[in-house]
């Protein structure tokens, strides 16, 4: 607004330049206009344009602004708010995993749910709840796999019996 000069890295974006003024404006930053023309986030800057950056209280960083920005700054506050925003899904969806859990009366042992989490590539705990939190993980399919490995010990420790009684009566 002061019209003051901002230097930054060669082949900076509009984003770059949102960040530069101010993190919070680079997070709600929706577009800008350049030279008085209206233009996207990924829009490359050059020496002397004149740049007004325009927000929205809604808009939230996506992952592929990560590509596109230059600037160290900007990369590392996208990272963050992307982190922040994983964070808040993921404990939605431990809360909502730990109800269910509950109403179902089951349980789901640390190794049994990392077994089941290297079954479905999940690289992290974070990442698995995240998704049991944003939905893309039907939590349905835990509960299937709860019974069907709870299914699967029972038979084993039935079988365990079985050959140690006919043990006992060869004997």
């Amino acid at each position: 607004p002061s019209g003051e000069l901002r230097i930054l890295p060669t082949g900076s974006s509009v984003l770059d330049f949102a960040f530069n003024i101010h993190s919070n404006l680079g997070i709600r930053c929706t577009g800008a206009k350049v030279n008085g023309k209206a233009v996207s986030i990924k829009e490359k800057l050059k020496t002397g344009d004149v740049v007004e950056i325009m927000s929205g209280k809604n808009q939230k960083p996506s992952a592929d602004w990560v590509n596109f920005v230059v600037s160290t700054k900007a990369r590392n506050k996208i990272r963050q708010a992307l982190s922040e925003a994983e964070y808040k899904i993921a404990a939605e969806g431990k809360e909502l995993l730990t109800r269910r859990l509950k109403n179902w009366k089951l349980e789901f042992p640390d190794d049994q749910m990392a077994e089941f989490m290297k079954k479905q590539k999940f690289p992290t705990v974070n990442a698995f709840f995240a998704a049991i939190g944003d939905g893309s993980l039907d939590i349905d399919l835990i509960k299937t796999y709860i019974l069907e490995h709870d299914e699967m010990e029972a038979k084993a420790i039935e079988a365990a019996k079985a050959a140690d009684q006919a043990a006992a009566e060869a004997s």
